[in-house]
């Protein structure tokens, strides 16, 4: 991957906002290089240490079971005879090919193990590489002169089984999760992440869930063989087509036992594929799709941002002028010039999200027609003996990946049913993943269109024809994709968003009950109204409403879409976890330099919460939890660092901000009734 290059960008919004002092700049500039220098490189190494293990763990035992279709039936088919028959294996063949599934199978328990944290990554990934690669030169050593010796005159009317092709495929895949694996432990030894793998449970139950598969798949494939009287990899292609629902229908049961353990057979492979499923979306579409998503989003902030700053931009309308240069000329004050940042930091961060959206529908689109049309390429190879033409082979493949299995066409050559079952197997996560994409990008537009032509004939809308239509043409493309953050349209679906959530005191939770911590603050705070100590008095009104936030947070952390705020609530928390004005009982000296962090700090630079993979709920959980516990150890009379003191500083990864905007002394009224 390519480093996303945030360093400039962040050193060209320095010196336009012109926060700081000369040092005090350039020791901003040295931290900013510092956490940029590791943002890329978290976001690139997280496909070493997770998404390649992952696919190791999911391929491995696929793998492993392609070797031993392998070594269930010989490599060699007469065709001179009816149905044709086998031909005997060199016992040298069958002892490597054994040798190289004992290797295998080790670098599999290793992995699982390891994922289970049973053993040591450093001793389990030498056996996972070098067993292997070990594998895959085995099976390579062995199906190389076999494909010689296949030329000879004696062999004249022989041809190829099953086996030999799934010997194949189970050596390349050896060699690709191997090298993944590699990757993996070159990442850990030069100390980019954990030696520990920290997996979700979905996740760490994809290798074993994958096994499961595997071994159902086989061992049903077995009991058919027994039953129907098949062979066993004619059998496999039968029980593949059947547990991913295509029915493809060549072959079927005949016999009353057959088709009664039918009933069970696919019900169970059914529900293990969906778990499958389920764990793939969580790594794709959850994980990765975060991952993915932050790069996207820091490349869009240093575009815009750098636009912003020139007077050639083009993008005016999307990204406003920042710049304290700008602000002093235009007269606006310093609150106008952070609204501003904000609302340009939200146009970034939805613009990317409209970007990653739609790219990933892109990949993932292309990534099936990939499947599509290389998989027919190889249908329309296999087949050629019974004359297939191209379009014939795409139109398997097309009802293949939709699981239609028409039956009309299928294959029969042995490279086409072993090739049917890895490729079907491939094609699971492909379309699981496409779906979704869709989900997200032409199912909603279609939506959005509906109700808008909706709005527009025969449904009721908040605006009237004449305001729609205008609305339509006088938005720009860029404008249409972000109007949901700018804060300044009416009607927009932030807005709605927002109105539908709900302010902080309507959340679902009865607001009438007050935790026990926020009653005890509270009467904290009135025995001290009552004595006349208004410094105390204060300080307890701050913790109350510290206590407060939280628990509304912890509330907002279970709803679905996380909610967003717009600027009026952030400066209000911001305020609210700097503690703006507050008494300090340790001391005016901190307060000084935590209002002068306040004040360098920037809605536009790379810590901006608005650009963190956290969503906003979680990062004002984290900061807010983080005040109370800054302030509960100063009141305890504990030395608190300056770190913990409000100024911008790191909660669990992220920047920890103050605006400025709200105190405490002297505004309890105002604090009750914001949010």
């Amino acid at each position: 991957m390519n480093d996303p290059g945030l360093d400039n960008a962040i050193a060209d919004e320095a010196v336009a906002l012109d926060h700081t002092s000369s040092n005090q700049k350039d020791q901003t500039d040295q931290d900013a290089t510092t956490r940029d220098a590791k943002y890329p490189q978290v976001a690139r190494w997280w496909f070493a240490s997770t998404t390649y293990p992952l696919t190791a763990g999911t391929f491995g035992p696929m793998a492993s079971a392609f070797n031993i279709c392998s070594l269930s039936q010989p490599w060699r088919m007469d065709l001179t005879s009816t149905g044709g028959v086998n031909v005997p294996d060199p016992k040298w063949v069958i002892a490597v090919n054994a040798v190289s599934l004992v290797f295998a199978l080790a670098a599999n328990l290793a992995l699982s193990l390891n994922m289970a944290r049973r053993i040591r990554f450093e001793i389990a990934q030498p056996i996972i590489i070098i067993g292997w690669y070990i594998s895959s030169a085995l099976l390579i050593a062995i199906l190389i002169p076999f494909g010689v010796l296949m030329y000879k005159p004696e062999n004249d009317g022989r041809t190829y089984s099953q086996a030999y092709f799934y010997g194949a495929f189970a050596a390349g895949i050896y060699f690709i999760i191997s090298s993944l694996m590699l990757v993996t432990g070159y990442g850990a030894w030069k100390g980019h992440y954990s030696r520990e793998f920290k997996l979700t449970t979905s996740q760490r139950t994809l290798m074993l869930q994958t096994i499961i598969f595997c071994i159902y798949l086989l061992g049903g494939s077995a009991v058919y063989a027994r039953v129907e009287g098949w062979r066993f990899l004619d059998a496999v292609y039968f029980a593949d087509y059947t547990l991913l629902t295509i029915g493809v229908g060549n072959i079927a049961p005949a016999t009353h036992l057959g088709r009664g353990l039918l009933f069970p057979y696919a019900v169970g492979g059914i529900v293990i594929l969906g778990l499958i499923i389920s764990s793939i979306r969580t790594l794709m579409l959850e994980t990765g799709r975060q991952k993915f998503g932050d790069v996207l989003t820091a490349r869009t902030h240093k575009f815009l941002i750098k636009k912003a700053f020139s007077d050639r931009s083009c993008l005016h309308r999307v990204v406003p002028a920042l710049g304290k240069e700008r602000a002093e000329a235009e007269g606006r004050s310093e609150r106008e010039q952070r609204k501003r940042e904000f609302i340009a930091m939200n146009q970034v961060r939805e613009l990317a999200t409209a970007q990653h959206k739609w790219l990933s529908l892109l990949i993932s689109l292309t990534l099936w027609m990939a499947m599509w049309l290389i998989g027919a390429v190889v249908f329309w190879r296999s087949e050629s003996a019974r004359q297939w033409t191209y379009f014939e082979a795409l139109y398997f493949a097309y009802t293949t990946l939709l699981t239609i299995g028409y039956g009309d066409i299928y294959p029969i050559s042995s490279l086409g049913k072993s090739f049917f079952v890895f490729w079907s197997l491939l094609a699971v996560p492909t379309i699981t993943i496409l779906i979704s994409n869709i989900g997200d990008t032409l199912i909603r537009f279609i939506r959005d269109m509906t109700l808008f032509i909706g709005e527009i004939t025969i449904l009721p809308g908040d605006h009237s024809f004449v305001d729609r239509i205008k609305e339509l043409f006088n938005t720009s493309l860029f404008g249409w994709w972000l109007e949901e953050t700018t804060g300044e349209r009416t009607g927009s679906s932030k807005e709605q968003t927002s109105t539908a959530t709900g302010n902080p005191n309507n959340s679902a939770a009865p607001n009438h009950v007050s935790s026990h911590l926020e009653a005890e603050e509270r009467k904290k705070e009135k025995h001290a109204h009552q004595r006349g100590d208004i410094v105390a008095e204060n300080i307890y009104h701050y913790h109350y409403l510290l206590f407060r936030e939280v628990r509304k947070m912890i509330e907002y952390a279970t709803n679905s879409p996380s909610r967003q705020f717009d600027y009026l609530e952030w400066e209000y928390y911001l305020g609210l976890i700097a503690g703006d004005n507050r008494p300090n009982i340790s001391g005016d000296e901190i307060n000084k330099k935590q209002a002068q962090a306040v004040n360098d700090w920037s809605w536009i630079d790379k810590e901006s919460p608005l650009l963190g993979h956290k969503s906003e709920v979680e990062w004002l959980l984290g900061a807010l939890t983080k005040a109370l516990d800054r302030e509960l150890k100063e009141a305890c009379g504990v030395q608190v660092s300056e770190s913990e003191n409000g100024a911008p500083g790191e909660v669990d990864g992220e920047a920890e901000l103050g605006d400025g905007s709200q105190g405490v002394q002297g505004k309890k009224q105002q604090n009750d009734a914001i949010p």
